[in-house]
């Protein structure tokens, strides 16, 4: 109750209309009241009666969502009236208004149509700009609503994630031209689905409302979750330095692309924007290439650590890295997701190794190569593409073959581990009983040497 009346006093001394933050809870101290994980959700309807002229849940959430959209939709078409103003398009101002709103919609990873093809390898990087925006607005929501349970967060996610995807149809329908157009159902469905994860990822963090998420799973199924995450975790990082390697040795390639465009001063800056926001896609790419199968760079192309048959390539800096021929030393990429694996085995085993040929055994590894395939199947899927027609109609990874080569890797890598920490744990017990025989020998030896003396 100390707990209650101390927070009380603490939301009475802010001011009425904002609201306060719910009770956090470190990760060492008990839940407060002494309650389950779940108790310390119900202590912060204590913060609900301090708010002042609170807003329902579904009224604050189509607020916040409505807001967020405008709100992101001003930064993109701000930055496209910029390039407009100075030269970096041409036409007039309702043609620049179109390439906002489909912009707008490209941030969000849905496909534009295009005459004889589409665009849908968009910048993984743009999702930044409404997610951060959407996340806010979902914690400004719950906050403003006094939102605390799941009965009132459910209501408040879903009308957001509606209004939202509301105005993304709108902007899809007035955008729509002969040029470049987005479909009404991807927008709805490809702005709806992402306002929900979004948002409603805002809003229940703020209501504090993840614990009981988290207590939904058991604690091994958590450290099943986690040891994939972990192998997906390595396999991101041995590519992002197989990346960083590849554009330092090209790096007088990517200087020769821009000589060649000579873009200017906007166009410069501009390139520099687009080749931050493609860096994810670039570095799931180098995942895939780290893997195995590689990725595609046009049509009837392959680059992969054993054979690179790339031609021609868009002018654009990033993909100036990518190697002109296979070297030898390629193949031992894949030393990176054999690692993985053995990482994420040696999370859940700990000290003992898990026996190879065992029901549990096997059922453990599934389950790390399974959750780490899967994030490397979605990874690829949102990263992959086409820019237009013709050869580059499919740009990037495959995702299926990704995926699982990524599966078979960590799970022959986590049984490699194993075998090896099974001999290690051996020549080990082996030295420590070698060192208590020549210990006895010793104490032999000196009970000899006492009696003859």
């Amino acid at each position: 109750m100390a707990y209650r009346r101390a927070e009380q006093r603490k939301a009475a001394r802010r001011d009425a209309g904002s609201g306060s933050r719910p009770p956090t809870r470190s990760r060492s101290g008990p839940a407060p009241e002494g309650g389950t994980r779940q108790a310390w959700t119900r202590v912060a309807r204590s913060r609900a009666d301090a708010v002042a002229d609170r807003l329902s849940g579904p009224i604050a959430g189509a607020f916040a969502a409505g807001w967020s959209a405008v709100l992101t939709l001003l930064m993109v078409g701000s930055l496209i009236a910029v390039a407009w103003v100075l030269g970096a398009g041409s036409g007039s101002i309702t043609d620049a208004m179109n390439v906002a709103g489909i912009s707008w919609l490209a941030t969000h990873l849905i496909t534009i149509s295009v005459p004889d093809g589409s665009i849908s390898a968009l910048p993984m990087g743009f999702v930044l700009i409404p997610g951060w925006l959407l996340w806010r607005a979902g914690s400004w929501a719950a906050r403003r609503s006094g939102a605390c349970v799941w009965q009132d967060v459910r209501p408040m996610v879903g009308i957001g994630a509606g209004v939202y995807a509301t105005v993304a149809l709108l902007v899809a329908t007035a955008t729509a031209n002969e040029a470049a157009s987005v479909s009404p159902v991807a927008a709805i469905i490809g702005a709806g689905a992402f306002a929900l994860l979004v948002f409603g990822g805002g809003a229940t963090r703020e209501a504090g409302l993840w614990p009981s998420i988290v207590d939904r799973f058991s604690p091994h199924t958590r450290l099943r979750l986690r040891a994939g995450l972990v192998s997906f975790g390595v396999i991101l990082t041995g590519a992002a330095v197989a990346l960083a390697v590849s554009l330092a040795l090209h790096f007088s390639t990517g200087l020769t692309i821009l000589e060649t465009l000579s873009p200017g001063l906007v166009g410069n800056v501009l390139l520099f924007i687009l080749g931050l926001a493609y860096l994810p896609n670039a570095l799931i790419w180098s995942s895939s290439f780290v893997v195995g199968p590689g990725f595609a760079a046009g049509q009837d192309t392959i680059v992969s650590p054993f054979a690179v048959n790339a031609g021609a390539v868009p002018a654009f800096p990033l993909l100036g890295g990518i190697p002109e021929a296979a070297s030898s030393w390629m193949p031992v990429l894949l030393l990176v997701p054999l690692i993985a694996g053995g990482l994420g085995m040696a999370l859940i085993s700990g000290k003992r190794p898990v026996p190879v040929l065992t029901k549990q055994g096997q059922l453990e590894r599934l389950w790390v190569s399974g959750i780490a395939a899967l994030v490397m199947f979605g990874g690829c899927w949102l990263a992959g593409g086409g820019l237009g027609s013709g050869r580059m109609a499919y740009l990037g990874p495959n995702a299926l073959y990704s995926a699982l080569a990524t599966f078979a890797l960590t799970y022959v890598g986590g049984i490699l581990c194993d075998q090896l920490r099974r001999v290690r744990n051996w020549w080990s017990s082996r030295r420590a009983l070698r060192s208590v025989d020549l210990r006895e020998q010793s104490n032999d030896i000196l009970d000899v040497g006492r009696h003859i003396g």
